[in-house]
């Protein structure tokens, strides 16, 4: 179809997406449209996540994602490793991990679905049982969101 470019065009991005298509995306459309909008609302875990995958792939050779198959955030991470060229696992606990896996390799990453509960995490590294556990990648996440006031009330009922 043929588009008037010079009209006014909004673009909405889902927040588990991932951020490079996004980003790739909403790039073609500014080139061809003159007035973009763009409300950016991917998560913030998640942008921080895929963004320390990929600066982590450099130095592991192979990827454990924690989280649940059907999350597309997690999906997405594992994604990301791949495309870096890394082998990557999604796995939501210790028993589906495969140690053949493993096998003759030095360096793991793990990572998780923003969702993903710190104890699952932390039985997968315990299960690793590293000589050494290196945090690198992303920025520390301590948002604290606020309830809104009408719900304050029946938290602390």
């Amino acid at each position: 179809p043929e588009w008037d470019n010079s009209i006014p065009v909004a673009v909405l991005t889902q927040t588990t997406l991932s951020v490079d298509d996004t980003e790739n995306s909403i790039r073609n459309i500014q080139k061809s449209f003159s007035d973009v909008l763009v409300r950016n609302d991917l998560c913030y875990a998640t942008t921080n996540r895929q963004m320390a995958v990929k600066e982590i792939s450099n130095h592991v050779e192979v990827f454990l994602v924690v989280g649940a198959q059907n999350s597309s955030n997690c999906n997405r991470l594992k994604e990301v490793a791949e495309l870096n060229g890394v082998p990557a696992f999604l796995i939501n606990s210790v028993e589906e991990l495969d140690p053949k896996w493993l096998a003759d390799v030095v360096n793991v990453g793990v990572t998780s679905g923003a969702s993903t509960p710190d104890s699952l995490v932390r039985d997968i590294i315990d299960f690793i049982n590293p000589n050494k556990v290196i945090e690198m990648g992303g920025e520390e996440e301590n948002i604290t969101f606020i309830l809104p006031k009408e719900l304050r009330g029946i938290r602390d009922a």
